[in-house]
């Protein structure tokens, strides 16, 4: 879960026009990984099956 709230944190931060110093490819980089391991695991429980 400490990888959603970051991501949240980030995007919360990048809504309000806060300059995080993080470059919005780092951010878009960061919220492909973590959808790409959310279909990995997704894959993996539904193979147990």
């Amino acid at each position: 879960m400490g990888l959603f709230h970051a991501a949240t944190v980030l995007a919360s931060e990048e809504a309000a026009g806060q300059m995080s110093g993080v470059p919005s490819y780092v951010f878009g980089l960061f919220a492909f990984g973590a959808l790409a391991v959310a279909l990995i695991v997704t894959l993996m429980i539904n193979v147990d099956r």
